[in-house]
């Protein structure tokens, strides 16, 4: 028998303490009324110019120094899987979403896919849906489209790539980071994600889009409200210029579903798992690297509360989070909106977790700033609930 010590005993009462301690928060966190009432509460001070969760910023999150590592946490897990469903579907081919699994959902949010993935033999996945193949607009979550074709389409390390035009040159990097974090050290994030969609025509984009996620209809012809931080970009490495400006074209609508971005996302998060066919095309793990940091640096941190709310902050190892809000108020639908796309993926009590999500989230109260507190806090409590029942098993 081994002997006792009073580091060994202390070891044993704090292990048992933080057991009650989660048990309790994820036994609380069954009253979602509670819970989002306690976020809600949290927007005490906040508005539509700045919001609780929305800008809580990475600077101020838990896993701020983990986010380097998440390259290495990404290849380290082992396979996921649930069993009994299909396999991760190859690019271009849709998978069947099943649309009755997210009834527990608030009403306010409109549209959400979610896909998951457990432990347990060949990578495996299960699509659940709220109108997840309705077209509607998805503000900034889809910035991370035409950062990744940029990415896929360089036969090279991006490491050391720049995007240069008008005297100007900046690392892509740095460029990546701004469009998540709103720092605003180079620019704006509109302005440098409309630079990330001159790389290609509109009609290319938009169906090199939907030649990966398979959805028909989805529509991708527009920008972010800002013109381009670079008119007409090119990137070089080395001053080889691997990348030029496409020809301008008559711009449209961004108009994507919930699903498009949660098959992104997700291949980004999965990609070290999925076989070649079902990678995102001309991808590689190596240029995918580099882009997985900025990623980890979204300015909201929605996963980051639920975590602290389920109490499971202490059970959970090796945690990735990668995300991107999108927000804006619409005066064609008289509402705010808020849209969060996420992938998570960590070891809880020993068990590889993962999941991918894109919810998106309306209010119309004739108030901007009322909306907008709420649907901070509707999108944090609803958030939480998925997460809960991750943990728990019950998300099947």
């Amino acid at each position: 028998m081994n002997e006792l010590t009073v580091e060994s005993i202390t070891e044993l009462i704090t292990n048992f303490a933080n057991f009650v301690s989660e048990t309790v928060s994820l036994t609380i966190a069954q009253d979602r009324h509670l819970v989002y009432n306690q976020f809600l509460d949290s927007e005490a001070g906040f508005n539509s110019d700045r919001l609780a969760f929305l800008d809580k910023g990475i600077n101020n999150s838990p896993y701020h120094s983990q986010v380097e590592n998440y390259p290495d946490y990404l290849t380290e897990q082992p396979q996921l899987a649930i069993g009994g469903v299909p396999s991760y579907p190859q690019v271009g081919e849709l998978p069947t979403i099943d649309e009755q699994a997210l009834e527990f959902l608030h009403p306010d949010i409109k549209q959400a896919c979610i896909c998951g993935g457990r432990e347990g033999g060949p990578f495996k996945a299960r699509w659940l849906g709220r109108e997840a193949l309705s077209r509607g607009e998805f503000w900034s979550t889809t910035k991370i489209i035409p950062i990744l074709n940029v990415i896929c389409s360089l036969k090279t390390d991006i490491n050391g790539c720049e995007i240069r035009g008008d005297d100007k040159s900046f690392g892509i990097s740095e460029l990546m980071e701004d469009v998540f974090t709103y720092a605003e050290k180079i620019g704006s994030s509109n302005s440098i994600g409309a630079m990330f969609k001159r790389f290609q025509t509109f009609a290319d984009l938009e169906a090199w889009l939907k030649g990966i996620t398979g959805t028909p209809h989805t529509r991708f012809r527009g920008m972010y409200g800002e013109a381009p931080l670079i008119a007409n970009p090119e990137v070089v490495k080395s001053d080889e210029v691997l990348l030029t400006a496409a020809p301008e074209t008559e711009k449209g609508e961004n108009s994507v579903t919930a699903y498009d971005l949660t098959r992104i996302i997700s291949m980004v998060g999965w990609h070290y798992h999925l076989p070649p066919t079902a990678q995102l095309p001309g991808s590689s793990w190596d240029n995918l690297k580099p882009f997985i940091p900025a990623l980890g640096k979204d300015t909201g941190r929605y996963l980051d509360v639920a975590i602290e709310k389920l109490g499971i902050e202490n059970s959970i190892s090796k945690p990735v989070i990668l995300s991107k809000i999108g927000f804006g108020y619409t005066s064609w639908r008289q509402r705010t909106e808020l849209t969060y796309t996420c992938f998570t993926q960590f070891h809880y009590q020993e068990k590889p977790r993962s999941v991918a999500m894109t919810l998106r989230c309306a209010k119309a109260l004739g108030d901007c700033d009322r909306e907008a507190i709420e649907v901070d806090a509707r999108m944090a409590a609803e958030v939480t609930e998925i997460l809960r029942r991750l943990v728990t098993g019950e998300l099947q």
